[in-house]
């Protein structure tokens, strides 16, 4: 298997593996008469795209079955898995900020160590994870009045809540809400318009660009950290509240990686602000961007598209650095043997974050991403090498490593398996994890997969 689930007691069938899994996808392989090296390639690359989808439908199944088993085994207390009191209706509920690794007293009552959450909470979990907001979200229904959930009733409302939020319904998120308050004599988790709305089968990222929250800036499209020609309903929304709004924000803090296709679809966003327009375009992330661009060029390599090298030239405009844009643009002139271009700086309409504004006013807050965190954003679908290669490189001379989960939707079930071996690794490699903030969707799932018996999880504050 590509990763284990590390000494659980429902450790998947050793017979079924990977072996077994090529066994299965013999109809991809190359033929007799295929006999060139590209086409061998191809026929590679269907048959890891068939292991993959295997070996999640597998694991996926192995769970929801285990979970179903475990929700009519036993109740919840005589499995040790719930304390032996709820806390009463009166008081509000217990969320630690922090899971800590071997920590027993995990939030909201609920004890971490155990080797799963109630059943209906993991089902719910995975068919998120999976893309199937609508069933999920009638298992966390029907879980809010189970009364033997006990401790865990809490983490249901929440991550009701959370769906709600990421489905755009904003009109049930604000009565749940209003019903959760009355329930549990306690805030409510907040409406934000940055984390809703997107669909869940898209790759193009959590938020949609939306209404001031409360400050002067508004908010933030979040774009993913795989940036390809999905993104062109980003920009175009983007452009849409251009035309209505005195100033937009694309956060590109989450970028990883980017293709020849994506550039193209960026530098359309760009180029649309450097004409005489009444909105300014604020840009998150213009480091990352820069370095996701880079990743596709290389000087003496002449690619079909441009693309790549007109893009990472634009972030080096954002960030105003002009020396690095003149020697960059030697390299593409070397290239393409062409006239190198010239320098000129972003326009009065591209700004990057944290700047003051032309007209003189106070620059905007700063974005709720931990200092110096790796940020994991959007939706992650699939393996998530892009995530995981930038995730090394950024981990490679820390001890520590944070990774800021606020803007981070959805992982597929896929990725998490992926994401629990890179701790894994981490951890052998003597460094400590911590994610901070994921939504309880997230979280939920995060149990599920073990990834807290192996990393701190700061759980978000109400």
């Amino acid at each position: 298997m590509v990763f284990s689930l590390f000494n659980r007691k429902d450790r998947l069938d050793p017979r079924r593996s990977r072996e077994a899994l090529l066994a299965r996808t013999a109809d991809s392989r190359p033929g007799p008469s295929t006999d060139t090296l590209a086409a061998q390639r191809e026929a590679a690359r269907r048959t890891e795209e068939k292991i993959n989808q295997i070996e999640s439908e597998m694991i996926a199944a192995a769970v929801v079955a285990r979970a179903a088993a475990e929700a009519g085994a036993a109740e919840p207390a005589a499995a040790g898995r719930v304390p032996a009191a709820a806390p009463p209706a009166s008081e509000s509920p217990a969320v630690p900020p922090t899971v800590a690794l071997g920590d027993a007293a995990g939030a909201m009552a609920i004890d971490v160590n155990a080797s799963s959450l109630p059943g209906v909470l993991e089902e719910a979990a995975i068919l998120y994870s999976n893309g199937q907001p609508q069933p999920a979200a009638q298992a966390l229904r029907q879980a809010l009045g189970d009364a033997s959930l006990a401790g865990y009733q809490p983490l249901a409302w929440l991550m009701l809540l959370d769906l709600y939020q990421a489905l755009g319904e904003r009109a049930a998120f604000e009565a749940l809400a209003l019903e959760y308050a009355a329930r549990f004599e306690s805030s409510p988790p907040g409406w934000s318009d940055q984390l809703s709305g997107q669909p869940l089968a898209g790759r193009a990222g959590a938020q949609a660009a939306g209404a001031p929250q409360g400050g002067p800036a508004a908010g933030a499209t979040v774009f993913p950290a795989r940036i390809d020609a999905s993104v062109s309903a980003q920009v175009d929304a983007i452009l849409r509240a251009a035309a209505t709004r005195a100033e937009v924000r694309a956060d590109f803090s989450a970028a990883a990686a980017v293709d020849a296709a994506g550039a193209a679809v960026l530098l359309r966003l760009f180029r649309h602000f450097t004409k005489p327009a009444a909105c300014t375009l604020v840009v998150h992330g213009a480091e990352r961007l820069h370095a996701a661009a880079s990743g596709i060029i290389e000087t003496g390599r002449r690619d079909a598209s441009e693309a790549g090298w007109m893009l990472a030239l634009q972030a080096l405009r954002v960030l105003g650095r002009q020396q690095a844009f003149e020697d960059l643009s030697i390299d593409y002139c070397v290239t393409y043997e062409v006239s190198p271009p010239s320098w000129e700086p972003a326009g009065e309409r591209i700004r990057l974050a944290g700047e003051a504004p032309a007209h003189g006013a106070a620059p905007e807050p700063a974005r709720s991403h931990d200092a110096g965190a790796f940020v994991l954003g959007g939706d992650l679908l699939g393996r998530m090498q892009a995530e995981l290669q930038a995730l090394r490189a950024y981990a490679a001379d820390r001890g520590d490593i944070v990774v800021d989960c606020r803007t981070l939707r959805r992982m597929e079930f896929v990725a998490a398996g992926d994401l629990l071996n890179e701790v894994a690794t981490l951890r052998g490699n003597g460094k400590q994890v911590l994610f901070v903030e994921p939504n309880y969707l997230v979280y939920a799932l995060m149990l599920v997969m073990g990834i807290h018996e192996l990393a701190e999880i700061r759980r978000r504050k109400i």
